[in-house]
């Protein structure tokens, strides 16, 4: 039972988004006095949502955040992505500051075994992974987190699972202080948001908080190479990649499991995703689950199971045998260039986004490879033509359609054009997902007008 747990409290809600309104609902389950804390103004918040919240009794402060309200209040709940120093008069108060994940994990029933998954890309995917495979080895699993629904959310519908799989960003992590998985997943760390952190030890440290708090009793999955150093777990270490050595290795044609008590294969026939990614992505799902009491029969049957999401290497259509995809959550560099590595060239290529402060050379020795046309977009366009300058031809648009024009004028039977933006989407659009379904739609409007229409279904032969 929640109710009553936090009574009489005063809780201050940093942030209106998706996560803070599941927070205020929570709290306000838990009995908090709830003050919601938004820099938006009033009127640009969902005017019926807000008068619900008005009539359980939550208070808003909009238009900013009053450093009094935090410091008087008994508990802090931030949103990811709230700036450090918007709640900094909360931290020199001492009053406690904690996400949402924390807040709700506190109040999970005990014996639920949960699986955390982070890393800079290919959280949502391998999240979506485990879940696949828990479910048809016959578990009750609830699938959320940062990509989704909010833990506090399952907590309030009440609903029934011996598993809690969870995607994490390095905000949430940011925020935690008990929170212990019993397999913590980072499955890449390469430079992102480098416009929050002071620099990429700061950002890699953050993600390494997904496993301070286990113990010699949990796990952790780590890749066998990372860029930067972490502190040394204290639970068991798994490993994935292509060495041996206890943990996911990818083999001819599938993958092993090595644990210390055996070993494990498993064969890739009737996947689809694309990418030699996506497979590493499903090796490691697989140790994941296993070590939660997945079965090998869950495991073989999410192998022909799992198609995938739209916006990750999506495949959009074969028009005049030029094949189109989409792959506009790839947000920076890295996802960017597990897309090149995993499809076979000539490619033409989109680029471009709102610029997130990394470096976007590291593309250099895939472009030369693989890329015969580079299309660059958006505000980012510039600084891209100057790290890629003389890379390969290149063209500079303004946005998606004129680059979606450009590449059909420019393509031939055997091409591939890739949205791969290796941005943010904000300059243009709302998000990733509003990129690629304009993308979708262009390419579906214009490719069978000027290509002609292809009778073709096979997907692309890929690495």
């Amino acid at each position: 039972m929640l109710e009553g747990k936090l009574k009489g409290k005063k809780a201050v809600v940093l942030g209106f988004g998706r996560s803070g309104q599941a927070a205020t609902r929570l709290l306000l389950v838990l009995g908090a006095r709830v003050v919601v804390s938004e820099s938006r103004d009033r009127d640009q918040l969902p005017s019926s949502l807000l008068r619900n919240f008005e009539e359980q009794g939550v208070y808003f402060e909009t238009g900013g955040h009053n450093p009094e309200t935090m410091a008087r209040a008994d508990l802090v709940v931030v949103s990811p992505g709230v700036p450090k120093e918007t709640y900094a008069p909360a931290l020199a108060a001492g009053v406690p500051v904690l996400g949402e994940l924390e807040l709700a994990y506190r109040f999970l029933s005990p014996g639920i075994k949960i699986v955390a998954i982070t890393g800079t890309n290919g959280k949502t995917t391998t999240t979506a992974m485990v879940t696949d495979i828990l479910r048809l080895s016959g578990k009750r699993a609830f699938v959320g987190g940062n990509f989704g629904t909010p833990l506090s959310e399952f907590l309030l519908a009440g609903e029934k699972a011996d598993y809690v799989v969870l995607e994490v960003s390095s905000f949430q992590l940011e925020t935690i202080s008990q929170f212990r998985p019993e397999v913590a997943v980072i499955l890449n760390i390469t430079p992102d948001h480098l416009e929050r952190y002071h620099d990429f030890s700061e950002y890699a440290l953050a993600k390494a908080r997904i496993y301070e708090n286990q113990g010699p009793q949990e796990h952790v999955i780590l890749p066998e190479e990372l860029s930067v150093p972490l502190p040394p777990p204290k639970s068991r270490m798994y490993f994935f990649g292509n060495s041996p050595g206890m943990g996911a290795k990818l083999a001819a044609g599938g993958f092993h499991l090595l644990f210390p008590e055996g070993e494990e294969f498993y064969s890739f026939a009737g996947f689809k995703p694309l990418g030699e990614h996506n497979r590493l992505n499903f090796a490691v799902a697989a140790l994941a689950a296993r070590l939660v009491g997945a079965t090998p029969g869950g495991i073989r049957e999410a192998i022909r199971a799992f198609v995938g999401f739209p916006h990750r290497l999506e495949f959009i259509g074969c028009f005049g045998g030029v094949y189109f995809v989409n792959d506009s959550k790839a947000t920076n560099v890295d996802a960017t260039k597990k897309a090149l590595e995993g499809l076979v060239g000539p490619i033409i290529l989109i680029l471009g986004g709102k610029h997130k402060g990394a470096t976007y050379r590291p593309l250099i020795p895939l472009l030369r490879k693989k890329v015969r046309l580079l299309i660059l977009m958006g505000e980012s366009r510039y600084v891209m033509a100057e790290d890629l300058r003389g890379v390969v031809e290149t063209k500079i648009v303004e946005n998606l359609e004129e680059a979606v024009a450009v590449a059909i004028s420019e393509a031939s039977s055997g091409d591939t054009v890739l949205l791969s933006p290796a941005a943010a989407s904000f300059d243009q659009f709302e998000n990733y997902q509003e990129r690629g379904d304009v993308f979708r739609e262009l390419v579906l409007g214009y490719a069978p007008q000027f290509l002609g229409e292809d009778n073709r279904t096979s997907i692309i032969t890929y690495h």
